[in-house]
């Protein structure tokens, strides 16, 4: 397939699809005589040299947002939310982190869901209740160190600085990946 890359360059791809670990990006992978790579574009600035490509047999879908919203009821695998209205398996592969509440701090991964379900990875360890909170988004890692308002600043400055070496280092490969544009672009 031809894309039109960031620099208005005409390329073959192997295939481009939204990267599920960088969320509104666009993966594009190439395939060349020497070697296998793939470099990121955001969405936006991707479907603006690519308008075609909505259209294409290969669609992009937007990520799902980011939420945060209150449990209206839960079974041992399954949390819902009466408020809300998803497209079916919009957040399968999400994680989902109990913020506050009954069950707080527990963290699994979104099998697929509903309108207003989602089914989990494995049983909740706390039952949830009315009064669980619960946040959709990538950015949520399996061992999440803060809960609630009882968190103490130095495990929130802990926190934050794990948070900024993970920015340094997406940053670093970032670097990497415009280095080797350079390089095939000579």
């Amino acid at each position: 397939m031809v894309i039109t890359d960031i620099n208005g360059k005409e390329r073959e791809c192997v295939k481009a699809y939204p990267d599920k670990d960088y969320p509104g990006y666009i993966k594009v992978e190439y395939k060349n005589e020497r070697r296998s790579y793939h470099e990121w574009y955001p969405i936006e600035e991707f479907l603006a040299k690519n308008p075609d490509f909505n259209n294409s047999t290969t669609e992009i879908k937007h990520e799902a947002p980011e939420i945060a919203g209150v449990v209206t009821s839960a079974t041992v695998i399954t949390l819902t939310d009466k408020t809300q209205n998803w497209q079916s398996n919009a957040y399968a592969g999400f994680p989902v982190w109990i913020s506050r509440g009954s069950g707080e701090g527990q963290v699994r991964n979104v099998l697929s869901n509903t309108k207003d379900t989602l089914v989990i990875d494995k049983a909740w360890k706390t039952k949830l209740n009315k009064f669980s909170q619960y946040v959709l988004s990538r950015n949520i890692h399996e061992h999440m160190p803060i809960t609630g308002n009882e968190s103490s600043q130095e495990l929130q400055y802990e926190y934050e600085l794990k948070a900024k070496k993970i920015n340094r280092e997406i940053k670093k490969a970032q670097k990497l990946v415009e280095i080797n544009l350079d390089e095939d672009s000579n």
